[in-house]
């Protein structure tokens, strides 16, 4: 073990990584204090070694990332997707051999998501502690227990990957946790539009499309502003003040000031930009005025039949010791439903109807939407006591 502070050492490592052509790596960082997290430390182990690199002393760390990214290196982390984006921020690379110990375990009967801590307990029967959880990883110099918190948190990555990956060979699932782990390689998963942030925030529901103007616009200029002052867009202005000022529209600082939640000191630096973002949005064309999409409240019949196929979903789930979570969202079966009605099933890619989610689950759920199938149910102390039967 060694703290990496110097170029030559994270050449050192990187030739290793190099030579084993396979690697895990695990990040420690700090989401909440900035606009972009603040990365504090990169853990990282091969089948030789595990190191513990400080970025704060060496910050570039492009060589790094550019083996993170290589094709040719099997990266294995658990929960992948906030590493990975902060590695895709820090390099504008993207990952292309990815293995996530969190999804692998949905697919073996350990359930979804599982924890670092459990899972590796249940496969290779080590407990560790969780004194360091809530740790201040930018301090220094780290502590010994935060050194040892921190390779803990990597070291056992490899040989749990390689426990774990026999669990699902046995079972013949690791060909489609090989495929989920898929997502992580694509552009899209990285490049967020933040164009519908507006759309998400809650209480835009409530909203007029004037309203929704006024909101995507003050949501646009405090997005630019947490970028341009890297701090977090809520630190800037809080949902529920961007709604309210959007519900009603203010004409002057005065007006702001009679708008609760909204201190004083904000009102000092943000008043004019608030005020111009406001008169931008009331100077959108009544043609343009945005509205919700109309897929976003379904008829209650898609509802209702949606709810029937999650039921069933869970059936099959179980039947497969597959999590539940890892099949879809019920997102995913409102829209098999509606493609199903329109007859629109081959014209979009439904999640459902895809890969190992199709073998699994899709192609039964569209037998029952056809008629062509139907569940019962058993005796109550069966397992599981409902049936599908084609």
């Amino acid at each position: 073990m060694s703290i990496i502070t110097d170029r030559s050492k994270l050449e050192k490592l990187c030739q290793e990584i190099d030579t084993s052509g396979r690697c895990a790596i695990d990040l420690e960082f700090i989401p909440e204090r900035t606009f972009e997290p603040v990365l504090c430390l990169v853990q990282v182990a091969t089948d030789q070694s595990a190191h513990i690199i400080d970025p704060l002393a060496l910050p570039d760390l492009r060589i790094l990332w550019e083996r993170i990214c290589d094709p040719a290196i099997l990266v294995i982390l658990h929960a992948a997707n906030q590493d990975l984006d902060l590695v895709y921020g820090l390099s504008g690379l993207i990952p292309q051999n990815i293995f996530d110990t969190q999804i692998g375990a949905g697919f073996g009967g350990f359930g979804y998501p599982i924890g670092y801590g459990k899972l590796l307990n249940q496969l290779l029967g080590v407990t560790i502690a969780k004194t360091e959880s809530f740790t201040d990883w930018l301090g220094r110099p780290l502590t010994e227990s935060q050194i040892e918190y921190a390779l803990e948190d990597v070291c056992h990555l490899l040989p749990m990957y390689d426990k774990l990956c026999g669990v699902l060979r046995d079972q013949g699932r690791l060909s489609w946790a090989e495929e989920e782990c898929k997502r992580y390689v694509t552009a899209e998963k990285y490049q967020r539009d933040r164009g519908n942030d507006y759309l998400r925030i809650k209480g835009a529901s409530g909203l007029n499309r004037r309203g929704l103007a006024v909101l995507q616009a003050l949501t646009d200029w405090r997005n630019k502003e947490a970028v341009r002052t890297n701090k977090p867009t809520k630190s800037i202005l809080a949902d529920n003040s961007l709604v309210e000022v959007s519900r009603r529209p203010p004409q002057s600082i005065a007006d702001i000031q009679r708008i609760r939640g909204i201190r004083p000191d904000q009102i000092r630096i943000f008043g004019q930009p608030i005020l111009k973002a406001v008169e931008k949005g009331m100077q959108v064309p009544e043609s343009e005025l945005p509205s919700w999409p109309s897929s976003r409240i379904p008829p209650k019949r898609e509802v209702l039949l949606a709810d029937y196929l999650f039921a069933i979903l869970k059936v099959i789930a179980y039947n497969a010791d597959i999590a539940t979570e890892l099949v879809c969202t019920r997102d995913d079966l409102q829209a098999l439903v509606r493609a199903h009605r329109e007859k629109a099933l081959n014209k979009s890619p439904l999640p459902l109807l895809q890969g190992w989610r199709r073998d699994m689950a899709g192609d039964n759920l569209i037998k029952l939407l056809d008629g062509e199938a139907l569940t019962v149910t058993v005796d109550n102390s069966a397992d599981p006591p409902i049936q599908f039967n084609r």
